[in-house]
Order: structure tokens, then sequence, then C-alpha cells
């Protein structure tokens, strides 16, 4: 029977919690610390759909062989301005970690660089991505295709996925301007969760298998995503394929085998990354910058992108966070799973 109680962890406490359950189910430390520290990360900016609650996810992952635990990614330089990464069926962000300084160093080198991962998995918050390459003092831009979810425009069927894409502009004394955002009006895990939760979605978030708005997540799972912005979601959507499964990959969208379940092997998708030495382009970029942000908050109940998370931030350092009792018992259950199935 379920309970309503919760446990309450401070931020530490969910890495902690993350990395021994990722290890229980067979990934190396190599491949645990930065996916546990990207869902204490998510935790901590209030983005918990992609947080503690997609943890079992990765780690049924792990179980199956959907995702490999001890992959060893390897990279190179294909021409000036490019480094491609081989994930090896791993995790997107070791593969990330692993490669980071060759590819600031090349766009330092170039005044623009890419960073191709093929063979990878499920990216999480794509958002978590480009602040890293922002904290070097890059601009960044990530763009990571996934299963299908958002059918093309007047089609009935899901066929490009809700291929996020997110830019991190760095400031001097601040955090960056961060967006993070799907092709579609919200993440397909929001529609999962509350499937699995029996409750009802808004009617802008999902259409039916005939293509009508539903509040129903089973039947929108059944059907498709609804685009952002309508046919300009779509089309958002097929660039980010085309980018990072295209040149990634080699899984597209409409080929991949789906996020959700344990079936049908690993995904194969691939993650596509752009850095940019603002300096190489104007040395008062900066000075710029931040006289158009400092005239657009002059406006009322206006907010920068990303904002929210970075607030969030101070919040949930102090207090911690509450998880279910249930999910907790089960993340726990996940830090043992290889010794008990052995």
């Amino acid at each position: 029977m379920a309970t309503t109680e919760t446990v309450h962890l401070t931020l530490d406490d969910v890495y902690s919690l993350s990395l021994d359950a990722l290890v229980g189910c067979g990934a190396n430390l190599d491949n645990a610390k930065p996916v546990a520290e990207s869902i204490r990360d998510a935790e901590a900016d209030g983005i918990r759909n992609v947080g503690l609650n997609y943890l079992p996810h990765y780690c049924e992952h792990l179980l199956c062989g959907k995702v490999n635990g001890q992959a060893k990614a390897t990279f190179k330089q294909t021409a000036p301005g490019v480094v491609i990464c081989d994930a090896r069926n791993g995790f997107a962000h070791s593969a990330f970690v692993l490669t980071i300084d060759e590819f600031a160093s090349v766009a330092l080198n170039n005044g623009i660089g890419s960073l191709c991962l093929q063979n990878s998995y499920a990216a999480g918050v794509i958002g978590w991505y480009v602040e890293k390459i922002a904290e070097r003092g890059l601009v960044g831009l990530a763009f990571a295709n996934s299963p299908v979810a958002i059918a093309p425009w007047g089609g009935p069927r899901a066929f490009f996925g809700t291929n996020p894409m997110a830019f991190a502009f760095p400031r001097a004394d601040d955090f960056p301007v961060l967006i993070d955002q799907s092709s579609s009006t919200t993440a397909k895990v929001n529609v999962v969760q509350a499937a699995n939760k029996g409750e009802s979605i808004p009617d802008t978030w999902a259409l039916d298998k005939y293509g009508n708005p539903t509040t129903d997540p089973k039947a929108g799972l059944e059907g498709s995503m609804s685009p952002a912005g309508g046919y300009k979601g779509v089309a958002m959507a097929m660039i980010v394929d085309l980018l990072a499964g295209a040149l990634g990959g080699p899984s597209m969208s409409y080929n991949a085998s789906l996020f959700a379940g344990n079936s049908g092997g690993p995904p194969n998708v691939g993650q596509f990354f752009i850095a940019i030495d603002p300096n190489a382009y104007n040395s008062d970029f900066a000075q710029r910058a931040e006289a158009m942000i400092s005239a657009m908050l002059e406006q009322e109940n206006v907010r920068l992108p990303g904002n929210r998370r970075f607030l969030n931030r101070a919040l949930f350092a102090e207090q911690g966070v509450t998880l279910e009792y249930d999910l907790y018992q089960k993340l726990k259950g996940y830090t043992q799973a290889q010794s008990v199935s052995n």
C-alpha cells in the first residue's frame, strides 16, 4: 500500500542516493558521478520531473542493458572546429564531461567549436550542459534528439521527439542567460508521470490518436505531444533531429527505441553542441548584453529566462527537498540491485 509519508533530503543526500543507486545497478563511478550530479542539480533547480523522479528509468535501463554503465567513451578531433565523441551506448553526461576540455579548447582556438555525441542515451536536462559551457566564458548551444513523441504538422502519428534545445550566454558577475526548452509544449515525462499517478493533464499538453486535444495522459501517450507554437514546434523538432540525429545518432527520432520501458535496446540517439568564444567576435559583447538585459528588466513583471532555476538553487540548498517515502525506498532498493540479482 502506498504511503503519504515523505523523507527530507539535503542536496548532498540527493547526490549520494543517486550515486549509490546508479552504482548498485551496474554503473562505474566515472559514469555514475556526472549523472548523479545532474540529478542533484535538477532537484536544486526545482526540475523534479528529471531529478529523483526520473532516476528509476536510469536504473532500470542499466539493469536491462538499454544504457551501458561501463561504457568508455572515446573522442577525436576530425576538423579544426569539430570534436566527435562515441558514447558507446553510455550516458551522455559522462561522455560530455570527458570531452568538454577538448571541446572548449577547440572553441577558444578557433572562435567557435562543435561537439557531436554519437551512440548516446537520454541527455536529461539539456540546460545542464550549456551552463557548463557558459562557466568557461563561452556561449553554448545544445540540441538533443529523442524517440517519437510529436506528429509532423498535419500528420496523425508521432514521428519527431520532443527534441529539446538549450542556449546559455555567459555574464561576468551573474548567472548566465539560460534558455532550455523542448519542441513540445511540455516535456513528455510530465505526461508519463501524470499517467502513472492517475492525474489529468492540461488540454494543451497532448493530442489523442485522432489529433484532438486531450486531458487524459494515457490517450496522449497513445497519440502525440502538442508541438510548441504549432507548426513552428514541429520545425524546431526537425532541426534538432537533423543536428543531433543525422550528424550524431545514428538513430533519428522515428527509429530510436523508446526511453519509456525496458524493451528495444539502446536508443543510440545523439547530442550536438556549439561553443562560441564571444571575444573573437566583439570585445564589448558583455557591455552590450548587460545593457540589453537592464533595458528589458525595466518593464514590470519581467524576468530573465532561467532565473527561476537560480532562485530555486539558493532555496533548496538551504531547505533541502522532500521525497515520497515509497520512491525513497525504491531508490534505496536499487543501491543493492545487482547484489540481489546475483
